[in-house]
This record gives C-alpha cells, structure tokens and sequence, in this order.
C-alpha cells in the first residue's frame, strides 16, 4: 500500500554529461509518475568531468522544475587530486569515495519524520556510498545507466575471475556469461583486460557491491534483453548470493533538452534537402577520435560506398585540416563533414537517415533504437565491444566492422558495411527490418502497461515503503 505522505528520494549521480542525464531522466520519469515523490539530486562543489557541459545543464534543469519536486543540491568540496597515469574508471571511483561523508550527512539532515528520505539511488561506479545509505538507514538503490549485458557480465565477474585466474586477453577459449553469446577475450571491456590495474580493480569492488543493493534499475527494457534479463532474474549471474531486484525502466533518453536559441542547426538544415532514408550518419561519442591516417581511410570508404553522409568528425590529430586536401569539396554534392557537436538526437529523428555507424555507447544505442535507425557497429572504448557483439550477434540489429591487426578499419571495408546497410541488400533488409521492430517495442514498454512501465511503477511502490518491512 503506498504512502499517504510525500517522501524523498535522494540520488547521487557520476557528474560525466552520459551519465548526469540519464539518472536526470530517471529523476523526471519517477516524480512524473507518482505524485508523493520528491527528489533531491546531489551534485559536487566541482569535479574534474566536464564542468563546462554539466553545469549549463544542471541549471536549465533546475529551472524548468519546481524546488519542492526536483532539486539540486552541492556538496562542499573534497579534497581530490587524480593523477595523470589513472585511467577513468578509477577516477570515478575515487572521487565517488570522497564523497562519502557528506552524502551520509546529506542522507541524514534531508530526512524529517514527515518528509521522510525514503530511497538513495546511485551510480555502478559510486558502490562506496552504499555504506553512507546504511549509516543513514535509507534503503540502497543502483542505477545501472549501461545495458543488461553489461549488468551480467558484471554481476558475473568475481566468478570468471577465479574461473580464470590469467589475463582474459589471454584466454584461449569465449568466455561464457549467464544471458550472453559467448564473448570473445577481446570483446570484454577495455577496463578488464589488465587485471594489474587499478581500474580493473575497482570494477571488481563494484561488481562485488553491486549484489548489496536493494534494487538494481536498468536503462533497458524488457523486449531488447530477454535472454539476458531472464538469466539476471534467474540468479545464474550470482550463483552463491541473493539475487537484488531487476527494475527495467528503459529507454530513458533525453529527447528534448537541446541547447536554446539560435536557427535551426546547420547539419539538420543540410538535411532537409537529402531525400528520405538515404543518409548515413556517422558519430562516435564525446572521446571518439581518430588518427589522420583513420580519418582518411574512413573519408576513402566513404566515397566508395556511394552513399550519401553526415560526419561528425574528431580526430587525435592538431591539424587543422585533418582530410586530405579537397575532400570536403569534392563530396559536398551528397556529404557533409562537421568537426564539433551535433545535435545526434535531432539527427537519428531525421527522416533522411536511414543508418547510423555507431562506436555503440549505450545512450547512442538507445537512441538509434527509439528512432529505428540500423547500425554499423564501430566500438571504441568502455563496454562498448560487448555492447557491439549483442547488438550484431543476438539482436541482429548492427552490421560488424572489422578492423585490421594495426587497430585500423580498412576504406574498403566501411565502403562495404556501409553499403551493405544502407542498400537493397539481403544483410541491409534485414537489420532494417529489425530496427523498426524494436523501435515499436521501445514504445510499446514505455505505455501504460508496457514491460518498462509497469517495472517503474513497481520501483515505485519499493521506494515508497521505504525502510519497512
């Protein structure tokens, strides 16, 4: 039975931009759904992800909500000082750690008997404040913001990590997961394929945590992961302990929050006038760079292909000029190159794209998905190979890019991947095909009586008793 008074729900996301909007979105999508909940989002004095993205943000969101249902909170300032050799993975959980104490202060002073916290949500990588929630006795949520397979493979990994005692690059055979194709040595995350470092010991820590928590939500939904979200309910992925609640709530996806003013963007402009479902779009995330020599081989492959293109392009290199001399001219008839930010969720709901090569980050997956908008999967860093190997292999719903033994993807071989997708095709009708499809279960789930719906609703009633048994 729910609650007849408001309660509290506090959150404490990682301040990276894919991270900060997507447990955003969660915020926007429970008090929308639910009239009691308040929510109080605690966010850093300062931080070393991008301050220059996230606080804009933050701002416009705190003024397009009233303070009494959703607010923003700052932390005092903690004394963190990465050093330059630390990978991401650790950075973020140091600084997660360093916020502990406040958090438990936090969780303490925005409780009251009749405005009672009743739920703390937060990131994979911020398990250390798991122990803040229990010295403040409010009960512990994860918001998982990548896919179940990823989830599984975490959730697994203290296991395969005494299966396999060497290096997983080392590993002779695929590696099974609970829910998963077998997965490739070389597809598992960047993070674990050096087990001496610190980053990938941290994500044990967390993998380890994880299983603490009351509830574990996920931006996925039911029809995308079936297999995999079966074998996560089932407990195969923790074999020896209680298995935490699955919540799928996904697509969560920040549609609407475009920067303000100004005309349209010069990339959609040059869209209107490209006939429908005929352009690919190629983005690789906020660290997708390349080298000049891969940037040149992609501008080749390009051309080859026939196809007409939009580029969002970043490169490792300082030139100026980063394509051989003339590109841009040569193809402005049916392509377009543009070197800073673009509005991808603008661009995926274009009518005149019709395939999207994508390095696979989970919000970029999502995204191409709700817009049924097939893939060529290029991965890069992160979680982004697994992503890559579901999507090809068990959703059917991207073409595999296959890169050479130097790292570099051959002109001749995205010259055929993308014609491949974007063509009459036999691969290109099918991966089509099977966007669409999920692209109507995505909206489907999200309904009333949905899959994602109806597994909010029941996060929903979990919060609102709170700490009762």
């Amino acid at each position: 039975m729910e609650n007849a008074r408001e309660v509290q729900v506090v959150m404490f996301p990682l301040p990276p931009i894919g991270h900060l909007v997507t447990m955003v979105e969660l915020a926007k999508t429970l008090i929308r759904n639910h009239s009691l909940l308040s929510i109080t989002i605690l966010t850093p004095h300062d931080h070393p992800f991008d301050a220059a993205t996230t606080d804009p943000y933050i701002s416009r969101i705190s003024s397009s909500y009233s303070p009494t249902r959703l607010r923003f909170l700052k932390l005092p300032p903690v004394n963190f000082s990465p050093t330059s050799d630390m990978r991401p993975q650790t950075i973020r959980s140091l600084f997660a750690a360093a916020h502990k104490p406040f958090v438990t202060e936090a969780l303490k002073s925005l409780s009251s008997p009749s405005f009672p916290v009743h739920a703390f949500v937060t990131d994979f990588f911020c398990t250390t404040l798991l122990d803040a929630a229990k010295e403040a006795d409010v009960p512990s949520y994860i918001f998982f913001t990548s896919g179940a397979n990823f989830l599984s493979l975490m959730l697994f990994l203290p296991t395969l990590h005494e299966q396999i005692p060497c290096e997983f690059r080392d590993w002779k055979n695929p590696i099974p997961v609970p829910g998963l194709p077998p997965v490739p040595p070389i597809d598992m995350p960047v993070a674990f394929q050096d087990k001496t470092n610190d980053a990938y010991k941290w994500f044990l820590y967390h993998c380890r945590r994880l299983r603490e928590s009351k509830g574990i939500i996920v931006n996925t939904f039911a029809e995308l992961e079936p297999l995999t979200l079966k074998a996560l309910r089932e407990g195969l992925c923790l074999p020896e302990h209680p298995m935490p609640t699955i919540y799928t709530v996904g697509p969560l996806l920040n549609l609407h929050d475009l920067p303000a003013g100004g005309e349209r963007h010069q990339c959609l402009q040059w869209l209107d006038k490209q006939p429908h479902g005929s352009v690919v779009f190629l983005c690789f995330g906020s660290l997708g760079a390349f080298s000049a020599h891969q940037t040149n081989e992609m501008a080749l492959g390009l051309k080859q292909s026939g196809q007409r293109f939009l580029w969002s392009l970043r490169t490792t290199s300082h030139d100026s000029e980063p394509l051989s001399e003339g590109f841009a001219e040569r193809t402005q008839e049916y392509g377009m190159v543009w070197p800073k930010w673009v509005p991808q969720v603008a661009v995926l709901a274009h009518p005149a794209v019709g395939g999207f090569v994508s390095h696979c980050g989970w919000n970029s997956t999502l995204e191409s998905l709700w817009h049924g908008v097939p893939m060529v999967a290029w991965p890069l860093y992160a979680e982004q190979r697994l992503n890559a190997l579901v999507l090809v292999r068990e959703l059917g719903v991207a073409l595999e890019v296959e890169m050479g033994e130097d790292g570099v993807v051959r002109a001749e071989e995205l010259g055929s991947r993308v014609r491949a997708l974007m063509e009459e095709e036999e691969e290109g009708r099918r991966v089509r095909k099977r966007a669409k499809e999920l692209k109507e279960a995505a909206m489907k789930a999200l309904e009333e009586g949905g899959s994602s719906q109806s597994s909010l609703k029941a996060a929903i009633n979990e919060m609102l008793k709170g700490g009762e048994a």
